[in-house]
């Protein structure tokens, strides 16, 4: 308990009533640090993709995400969690634009990534920048602009037009699943659209990010004036975390 508590005390004096933009990204990095047991442990970096959208306005507490990694995560250069392993999070809290709420607010924390031979590792993470999905991602892939070429042709109304593209409920749900997973290997695919000094909202207009590092597990906070935080899929996320210790 004694320790607990020097801990949070630790993490709350990191962070000053107002900061700068630069000096945000040092407060996260030392906050990061100080929720761990060692002295002076490393921070290290991954680069992910969201391989499902989601937005605050049917969000629920509680409600999974789920992250694909596009980089290696290495610690003391072996890679302990490789590319293409899972990251799984959770939706901290959802506020909801309205009379008594300013902005609509989507916070989420990292838990843990899962490589693909099961092998778990908790993490201590935040997100610090995010990446929209960029929109010719789908027009430059040949295969999707096949499946648009062949698309059926139905007749149209008793006028006698014709109308291309016109499907059934269900050909449109298989046509968006497609769309969907085409989006998201195209992100993984493609080169990133991140740096590892990147920080805030690439591509999402209003969108800002911020944490909440006063007790553990971090939160990562976004933040927006409309009436919905949403995060499509193939969204390209920068995450910076305590280096995780591995059990062996």
């Amino acid at each position: 308990m004694k320790r607990a508590s020097s801990l949070l005390i630790a993490i709350a004096s990191l962070l000053p009533v107002t900061t700068t933009t630069s000096s945000q990204e040092d407060i996260v990095v030392h906050s990061l640090v100080a929720q761990t047991s060692e002295v002076n442990p490393s921070v290290s970096t991954v680069f992910a993709v969201l391989t499902k959208s989601i937005e605050s306005r049917s969000a629920t507490v509680g409600q999974a995400l789920s992250l694909k990694t596009i980089t290696d995560i290495v610690v003391k250069g072996e890679v302990v969690v490789p590319k293409g392993s899972n990251l799984l999070a959770r939706v901290k809290e959802v506020v909801i634009k309205g009379k008594d709420a300013p902005q609509s607010v989507l916070s989420v924390i990292i838990e843990k990534a899962v490589a693909n031979n099961g092998l778990e590792v908790p993490l201590q993470a935040i997100i610090a920048a995010v990446a929209a999905p960029q929109n010719n991602s789908l027009d430059s892939d040949p295969t999707y602009g096949m499946m648009h070429s062949n698309e059926p042709k139905m007749a149209g109304s008793a006028g006698g037009a014709s109308r291309t593209g016109a499907l059934s409920a269900s050909s449109k749900a298989g046509s968006n699943a497609a769309i969907a997973t085409a989006e998201l290997k195209g992100s993984m695919d493609h080169g990133l659209l991140l740096d590892p000094d990147s920080q805030g909202a690439v591509g999402y207009e209003g969108l800002s990010i911020s944490w909440q590092l006063t007790t553990p597990p971090p939160v990562t906070v976004f933040a927006i004036k409309g009436k919905n935080v949403k995060l499509d899929a193939g969204t390209q996320v920068l995450l910076r975390m305590a280096t995780p210790r591995i059990s062996r």
